[in-house]
């Protein structure tokens, strides 16, 4: 596993990220980079962009702070990195990950559902990144996730036994249910299925791939299978799984 990242608004939910990062980790050395997004200060003067850019943290975020870089220290393993990135582009985005050395990118709800437009931006021109992106649900707590069910999107070439071969040298888990997905398929009318096949299997995370997406300007209202089973999700872009 090369290094994780993290990006965060320094939320609670970011804690649970930093704990699945370590475990992630799997004993192995591992940074742990925290990433804070920003705009470039919009000014002429130098000195007024000078303390624009500082970045002030509330009292709840210095917290929040502490409290991953005490679990990062208690791992022995790990060490751990602040980031902040100001502006952001696709050039940009791929240097960063080069430059960090990034193997996992970890999203959790509270930065999925920001609503200043850079984080927005920030997530679109993530997703046609080609490192795998864990999206971490809502309810999630700390655990193994080590019994997968592999999501195939209808138009995917990628079968489930290529995926398990490809990624079991990254990852523990094993791929132990498949659904094949199609693009008319409504929310209401998959779940049922999906919820029994992921209850008798115990599963706990899902996979799925994704491929390069337009950059649109406003967020999409729809829900997606994936979102609504409450677990886990796993991106791999497909071009190099």
């Amino acid at each position: 596993m090369k290094n994780i990242l993290i990006p965060t608004t320094l939320q609670p939910d970011t804690i649970n990220a930093v704990k699945t990062a370590i475990k992630q980790s799997k004993g192995k050395n591992c940074n742990v980079v925290l990433l804070q997004v920003c705009d470039i200060p919009d000014t002429d003067s130098s000195s007024f962009f000078i303390r624009s850019i500082k970045n002030e943290l509330n009292v709840s975020q210095k917290t929040i702070l502490e409290a991953c870089r005490n679990l990062v220290a208690v791992s022995q393993h790990c060490t751990f990195k602040l980031q902040h990135q100001y502006g952001i582009s696709a050039p940009v985005m791929r240097n960063l990950l080069e430059h960090l050395h990034v193997g996992l990118i970890i999203l959790t709800p509270s930065y999925k559902s920001a609503e200043k437009k850079i984080h927005n931006q920030f997530l679109q021109i993530l997703s046609n990144c080609k490192c795998p992106i864990l999206h971490l649900n809502s309810n999630f707590e700390e655990h193994e996730l080590n019994k997968a069910m592999y999501l195939e999107q209808n138009k995917s070439k990628l079968q489930a036994e290529d995926l398990q071969q490809l990624v079991q040298g990254q990852f523990n888990f094993r791929i132990v249910s498949h659904a094949k997905i199609f693009e008319d398929q409504s929310v209401e009318e998959i779940n049922p299925e999906l919820s029994a096949a992921i209850s008798k299997n115990e599963i706990n995370l899902l996979i799925q791939t994704r491929k390069p997406e337009k950059i649109k300007l406003k967020k999409s209202g729809k829900s997606k299978v994936n979102e609504s089973l409450g677990l886990p999700v796993l991106s791999l872009y497909e071009e190099i799984v």
